[in-house]
């Protein structure tokens, strides 16, 4: 299991705000190589995660393709997200023309289906002046807390698309003995492919890809900055503590980050795995799944 995790604390000048700042973020897999990632600049925080190819190829001189997109945007953004004369939006579509540049001399995307292509949910926050700028493309989400309420932005489709495999998974006591791809039989793997052709269309489900059209698609809020107390962004392997094992609200993730810190939370999760290696009790896709999150504490 690969595990990284960072804590620090600040307070300084944020584009024109002053604020402290305590940061938590955590990211772990069990994998030999991470499909999730976290970053940050001054000014902003962002996840992502990634999904592997539904197919046997790999263009790319990295580990995965999937490995290499989240990767390479990692870096992109780093470089470009402190350009507040651009909206997120923009920096992102710059962004996947300078990806598909990249890629193509892997491979030529046109030629690629959807079943051939690496994707990625990412969500990033942005303080701009005395604005908390948000978005989401994909199942990844942000929790933002204002007094006592709870924001949450998330695009649940892929969610209930999954949910069809999850069932079929669960339904099928012997599995173990009928994989074909990846840890799934051919049976899930068939309803997977179906449900992967749906990525970036009205009847399925957005996400990051080459397709720089559909990041119009995300979700984007603003808020006032002064209103914001707490965020907390995860992947949908972090946010399993609530949305599929039940053991968690937000509001108790909240006070469990902030009090505790993260690592507590995702021994929580790897227990409930171990606990349930063979998916007989709680419904998911896999044994495990890559967990990644930031908790940010702005009063």
């Amino acid at each position: 299991m690969q595990l990284f995790l960072a804590l620090f604390m600040d307070n300084k000048t944020i584009n024109g705000a002053q604020m402290g700042k305590i940061v938590d973020s955590i990211t772990d897999t069990y994998k030999q190589h991470n499909e999730d990632i976290y970053g940050a600049t001054d000014n902003s925080y962002w996840i992502m995660d990634g999904a592997l190819s539904l197919k046997r190829t790999n263009y790319t001189d990295d580990f995965s393709d999937v490995v290499w997109m989240v990767k390479w945007w990692q870096n992109y953004l780093k470089k470009h997200l402190e350009q507040f004369e651009k909206s997120i939006v923009a920096i992102l579509e710059e962004g996947m023309e300078q990806l598909n540049y990249e890629f193509s001399k892997f491979a030529n995307i046109n030629e690629l289906n959807k079943l051939d292509r690496a994707s990625a949910g990412i969500a990033i926050v942005r303080i701009n002046d005395d604005n908390l700028e948000s978005f989401v493309l994909g199942d990844v989400e942000i929790n933002l807390k204002a007094g006592k309420e709870i924001i949450t932005l998330v695009d649940d489709k892929v969610e209930a698309l999954d949910k069809k495999v999850i069932d079929m998974i669960f339904n099928n006591p012997n599995r173990d003995k009928e994989y074909a791809f990846n840890g799934y039989t051919k049976e899930e793997l068939k309803l997977l492919r179906e449900n992967r052709l749906k990525m970036n269309s009205e009847d399925g489900y957005y996400i990051l890809e080459h397709d720089a059209n559909v990041i119009q698609k995300g979700i984007y809020q603003e808020y006032r900055l002064d209103e914001v107390k707490e965020i907390l962004m995860m992947s949908d392997g972090f946010s399993s503590i609530c949305k599929k094992y039940k053991q968690l609200s937000v509001e108790d993730l909240f006070v469990k980050s902030k009090n505790e810190g993260m690592e507590s939370i995702l021994e929580m999760i790897r227990g409930i795995e171990e606990s349930d290696p063979g998916i007989e009790i709680y419904k998911r896709l896999r044994k495990h799944d890559d967990a990644t999150a930031v908790y940010i504490n702005m009063e």
